[in-house]
């Protein structure tokens, strides 16, 4: 079994997100790979896909997005899951559980239909001041927003086991990228 863990990271938190579930599924399969969506030639070497992508301005990076479009007949014919990067856990506490919402919604509907995937996870990365300008940041903080790392490393292992204990068991004859009986 080869899986690759493909990701497309702005600051680097979903870089490390993605290698930790690869180091996580390296603990229960062989062939595990983490490497990013640009570095990726082809996925036909790989029997599963686990693509994860930051997200700005509610929308996957486009590396992400291109990598979904320049793959997608051999994606189709495989198992993928996906995963997202963002910042609904750093909203002020009134919109973090509308926000998330929001943003799953609006993400369902721009991932690429012709890949149907196993799963989908949205999970909250690591907010830096710097990372706004003075006026936005003082905004930002005075509406009850906050920086930090709010990774929740507990449920990226579940999940991350969760597809392992998945590729362990034989495919059935119907499951995508499964050969016909």
């Amino acid at each position: 079994m080869t899986v690759l863990v493909a990701y497309a990271s702005a600051m680097g938190s979903t870089q490390e997100i993605a290698q930790h579930i690869a180091d996580r599924m390296a603990s229960s399969l062989d062939g595990v790979e983490c490497r990013s969506v640009d570095e990726v030639e082809t996925v036909s070497g790989y029997d599963a896909v686990v693509v994860g992508s930051a997200v700005h301005n509610q929308s996957w990076l486009p590396a992400a997005d291109q990598f979904f479009a320049r793959h997608a007949p051999e994606l189709a014919n495989r198992p993928v899951w996906a995963f997202n990067v963002g910042m609904a856990d750093a909203l002020p506490k009134p919109f973090r559980k509308k926000g998330a919402a929001l943003q799953q919604a609006r993400l369902a509907g721009v991932l690429p239909q012709d890949v149907p995937l196993r799963g989908h996870r949205m999970f909250s990365g690591v907010y830096k001041a710097d990372q706004m300008s003075t006026a936005l940041r003082t905004l930002f903080r005075l509406t009850g927003g906050r920086f930090g790392d709010f990774r929740d490393w507990t449920a990226i292992d579940a999940w991350a086991d969760d597809i392992a204990a998945q590729l362990a068991k034989p495919a059935s004859p119907t499951s995508p990228g499964s050969a016909a009986a």
